[in-house]
């Protein structure tokens, strides 16, 4: 599970009925939003379609406001689309320019073994989220302050799995469909390294751990 809770700012509620994940949704364009448009975070908000305060509370809001949403990001393997925020709780009562972002990602895993130097301090290196169940992996970036270089060298394997709080950073380039994404952590944790244990020989055969010298012909 990825979870978020940001102040959400609305551009547009869908006028269809949207079944995903096996629900019907009632849905919306919106955006956690940035001093500037090619900085917002994208999403679509899904809120079950089911009669009830929520439901009420979210078809109430109104386009250009913020509400307080809490719930669950699902990422795609189509980079060019919103990220999609399922609401938990929904709350539209808050300063109009109050600002939230935390975010933790539970199923999160190395990509790489590389790690990149950024500007401002700041080191990256690419890592992956997977839907529920599935094989659809959705790459990103895991930026942080170089303070923290030294623990992730130590914990840094490609395909081990992390749990990642901080806070989601897109960025657009005018013209490009896809944005550069990242979560830019403040801090990570992972499980212990297990040591493996020696293997066994298979068998009565000898002499796969032994090498022939190569002939003088």
């Amino acid at each position: 599970m990825n979870f978020i809770a940001a102040t959400v700012e609305l551009r547009a509620h869908s006028t269809d009925s949207i079944n995903a994940y096996g629900l019907d949704y009632c849905g919306a364009d919106a955006v956690v939003p940035n001093g500037s448009s090619s900085g917002e975070v994208k999403l679509r908000v899904l809120c079950y379609n089911r009669q009830g305060p929520k439901l009420s509370t979210f078809t109430d809001w109104k386009t250009g406001t913020r509400a307080l949403i809490t719930g669950y990001l699902v990422f795609s393997d189509d980079t060019s689309q919103p990220l999609d925020l399922l609401v938990t709780t929904i709350e539209p009562n808050i300063p109009q320019d109050m600002y939230c972002n935390q975010v933790v990602l539970g199923n999160a895993f190395f990509g790489a073994d590389e790690i990149k130097e950024r500007k401002n301090n700041t080191i990256a290196t690419k890592i992956g989220t997977t839907l529920d169940n599935s094989d659809v992996t959705t790459w990103l970036f895991m930026e942080l302050h170089e303070s923290r270089k030294q623990k992730l060298q130590d914990r840094l394997r490609k395909g081990r799995g992390i749990c990642i709080h901080g806070y989601l950073r897109e960025y657009r380039k005018e013209g490009d469909t896809s944005p550069y994404r990242a979560i830019v952590a403040n801090d990570f944790s992972t499980r212990k390294d297990r040591e493996r244990a020696p293997s066994k020989e298979k068998g009565q055969a000898r002499g796969y751990a032994e090498t022939d010298p190569v002939p003088d012909y």
